[in-house]
């Protein structure tokens, strides 16, 4: 069936794959084919935090959530959201920022009920890049040399990175000219999205961690948590690399 159908879309002319073809050829469902306008996530009701502590972290556990050797395999869904929550904690975000306690857990959920079941752009995944964000950030200390509000903002862009990720690339996106490609000109439409479904989770008030940042406050968080997830298009990542090489002469790539 794979041959007849790369057979179909075959142009031998140009010796390419005509991908155009497959759309009246291929009928997938459009909320897995690609985001819409029909089907903008909303921050789901469907579930609501619990009443009381469902999950309470040993030392052990919190230590351990510090180092790269951590384990995500061990941990289900409701106990990752628990292991995020401690992060705020453990990092001083909740007091600092001054964020309620059950718009944190609120705000979580629904991140967590908007990532789709794929293979890999998943929650689980989510979780992996924040926790190592996490890991970076005592590592290298950058609790003494970044601010409350910078820390926060790192790590909720960790945890937003890949939201209503539909599984297909932006590769993919661009060549079958789908709504998410078109909506945002061919320019990184994954990360765009991303970011759009970030700011709609934080746009509803039990769910915003930022609601009591001043509004010049939030512009910024928004502007750097913006820079952060089109930064994960890897198509730039040549290009990233390149800045940070001239910002840093004597870095030692080696370590």
């Amino acid at each position: 069936d794979l041959v007849e159908l790369r057979d179909s879309i075959h142009n031998k002319l140009t010796n390419t794959l005509d991908y155009n073809k497959l759309r009246p050829a291929v009928v997938l469902p459009e909320h897995f084919y690609s985001p819409s306008i029909a089907r903008e996530p909303l921050p789901s009701h469907a579930r609501d935090i619990p009443t009381f502590d469902k999950y309470t972290l040993t030392q052990e556990a919190k230590d351990a959530l510090k180092t790269p050797e951590f384990d995500v395999w061990q941990w289900e869904h409701n106990e990752l959201l628990a292991l995020l929550e401690c992060m705020y904690y453990e990092l001083g975000l909740v007091e600092d920022l001054d964020i309620h306690p059950t718009t944190l857990k609120r705000f979580l959920l629904r991140v967590e009920e908007n990532y789709n079941k794929n293979p890999f752009h998943n929650f689980r995944h989510s979780f992996c890049v924040s926790q190592m964000m996490y890991v970076l950030i005592h590592a290298c200390r950058l609790m003494d040399i970044l601010s409350k509000r910078d820390l926060c903002v790192l790590l909720t862009a960790c945890i937003c990175h890949d939201l209503d990720h539909p599984g297909y690339n932006n590769t993919y996106q661009i060549n079958a000219r789908t709504n998410l490609a078109v909506r945002y000109n061919d320019m990184s439409p994954l990360e765009n999205h991303h970011c759009a479904v970030s700011f709609k989770i934080l746009s509803s008030p039990e769910c915003n961690i930022f609601t009591n940042l001043s509004p010049e406050e939030f512009k910024e968080v928004r502007g750097d948590m913006i820079i952060l997830i089109l930064a994960t298009d890897m198509a730039r990542h040549a290009e990233i690399l390149e800045n940070f090489k001239q910002k840093l002469d004597n870095f030692d790539y080696s370590s």
